[in-house]
């Protein structure tokens, strides 16, 4: 994958994974300071917008887990908000979780991304994070208005979500 052919400019506002111990699975949203190159590797400094404290953060945008020879993408822009699939396929609804969807839970100014295990009542759910390492893993019970579908990212296909027939469907935001 080409280190340098990605559509992400100095200011745009992103999302940025995490395979920092403590924080593994999760998504932050940061603006792009700069975009520079070392050794031959892209770059970016980022800007946490929901941890204002927080220095500029030198992230290496192609990174391996520690058990994984695939190179990840570290960097996706922001997450959809409106999602739009294929006519033929059924898309998970924000809102209408069962068992086994796919999701990211809105936690300490981040998305965690973790399944549905068991839907509860009064709006709540037991959602299990992804396990080490690439998760904090952990089982949690959250409410259903901290979730929204998980999705991935990718230059090839933009945005996908898991639909309810097990393909993925496509997702144009805006």
């Amino acid at each position: 994958m080409s280190q340098t052919n990605l559509p992400f400019k100095d200011g745009q506002t992103v999302e940025v994974r995490s395979f920092e111990h403590g924080f593994r699975g999760a998504w932050f949203r940061c603006k792009i300071v700069r975009i520079y190159i070392v050794e031959g590797k892209l770059y970016y400094s980022l800007k946490y917008l929901d941890y204002e404290k927080e220095e500029i953060h030198e992230q290496q945008v192609f990174q391996r887990f520690e058990d994984g020879e695939k190179e990840w993408i570290m960097v996706r822009p922001s997450y959809p908000s409106v999602h739009k699939t294929k006519a033929h396929q059924e898309p998970l609804a924000h809102g209408s979780w069962k068992v086994g969807d796919v999701v990211d839970w809105h936690k300490d100014d981040c998305h965690w991304s973790g399944t549905v295990l068991a839907v509860k009542k009064n709006d709540a759910l037991q959602v299990e994070l992804c396990p080490p390492p690439r998760g904090e893993g952990g089982t949690y019970t959250v409410l259903s208005k901290d979730l929204r579908p998980s999705s991935e990212w990718s230059l090839k296909d933009g945005w996908t979500l898991p639909s309810t027939d097990g393909r993925q469907a496509n997702v144009l935001g805006s």
